[in-house]
């Protein structure tokens, strides 16, 4: 069996295309980190770990320095195949650092492709299937720039977008209306809150916009307040949704025992990668609850999310599109088209790395 012999890892930065605003946090430029695991047998492969201060903590210089000096080192030697015990190897260095387990996670597995001669998806149990329509969000902000946001998506093939709320109710319910008149009822809505509302004003706001056929609402209230998301789903007809508020199995199983979620919003930067993000989903689905997928990462990450989605179908709505917001990408093999996310069946993530754009300078295994 092939051993893991180098992880390397490469800061990056990539300005946004357009600036993406939330309730909490505008969005110019990603900070990346880039990692490499090679093994024994020659075969490489890339992951990458996007900074989320706002989810887990993690900022690039942190992530990098986790890769550096704790998780690679820890890793040294180890079976390649050994997922579970890369992964055990990786609690054992460090607490936490989601993000920085996440790229080490997408790497391995795509180097196993590599050495193996067959898809992510397969590794995972799955097979590579057909397009994945994708969702879209639209930044929070001034009325007509939200449905013209709406309109420029709808024309480029998307079916649903996600409008960014929690910023100001009036211009939010005022876009809302102008979207759902402009682009008709067959455009599917969702809203994302990123935590904005408090129980009393989530209710308030879903109530004057149930009118309009929004699909699912995403964690309107605080990640800790299960009590709360429960209550709302009482008070709503509208699906709620939870991502900040779930990053492991174990927070998947407490938030459905607390009966605060129709639906999980899985993000490999929350769960530690591919191998954790499995397990998220087969708890969600022994309990009847549907997962998203959802990633802003460049095509290396957005390529290992849609190979879970051709692994798990449970994952029913993904949000893929990172790359068509970034000035520019790390590799080709990943495609938008027509609102969908597309992989190959080639060997790892299907990918070919553009590596002039990438410098790996200091092996850390």
């Amino acid at each position: 069996m092939p051993t893991i012999v180098a992880v390397e890892v490469c800061p990056l930065a990539i300005p946004m295309r357009e600036a993406l605003a939330t309730s909490r946090h505008a969005y110019g430029t990603m900070g990346y980190a880039i990692v490499r695991v090679t093994l024994s047998d020659g075969a490489t492969g890339y992951g990458e770990a996007r900074e989320s201060v706002h989810i887990t903590g993690e900022t690039q210089g942190g992530i990098i320095e986790a890769v550096r000096t704790l998780l690679g080192p820890a890793l040294a030697g180890h079976e390649a195949d050994d997922v579970e015990g890369v992964h055990a190897r990786m609690a054992a260095a460090a607490d936490f650092n989601a993000c920085a387990k996440s790229g080490i996670d997408m790497a391995l597995h795509d180097a196993l492709g590599h050495s193996r001669g067959m898809p992510v998806a397969v590794l995972l149990g799955g097979t590579v299937r057909g397009p994945i329509a994708s969702s879209k969000a639209i930044s929070v902000g001034e009325t007509g720039a939200m449905v013209a946001q709406a309109r420029r998506f709808v024309e480029a093939g998307f079916g649903t977008v996600k409008i960014k709320t929690g910023a100001d109710p009036v211009a939010e319910r005022t876009a809302i209306a102008a979207i759902r008149a402009e682009c008709g009822p067959g455009l599917k809505i969702k809203l994302d809150a990123n935590q904005a509302w408090s129980l009393p004003e989530a209710a308030s706001f879903l109530r004057e916009v149930e009118g309009f056929g929004i699909e699912m609402v995403e964690q309107p209230l605080p990640a800790w307040d299960l009590v709360g998301s429960a209550e709302l789903r009482r008070r709503t007809p509208i699906p709620v949704m939870l991502d900040e508020g779930v990053h492991s199995p174990q927070d998947a199983y407490r938030a459905i025992a607390a009966g605060a979620c129709d639906y999980v919003n899985i993000k490999l930067l929350k769960t530690g990668g591919l191998h954790p993000a499995a397990k998220l989903v087969a708890v969600c689905e022994s309990a009847g609850i549907a997962c998203q997928i959802g990633t802003l990462d460049t095509s290396i990450g957005s390529a290992a999310a849609a190979h879970l989605v051709h692994a798990r179908s449970n994952i029913r709505f993904a949000e893929i599109n990172g790359p068509s917001r970034i000035a520019f990408d790390l590799a080709t093999g990943f495609a938008i088209e027509n609102g969908a996310a597309q992989v190959t069946a080639r060997p790892g993530l299907g990918l070919e790395i553009l590596a002039d754009r990438l410098s790996f300078t200091q092996p850390v295994v």
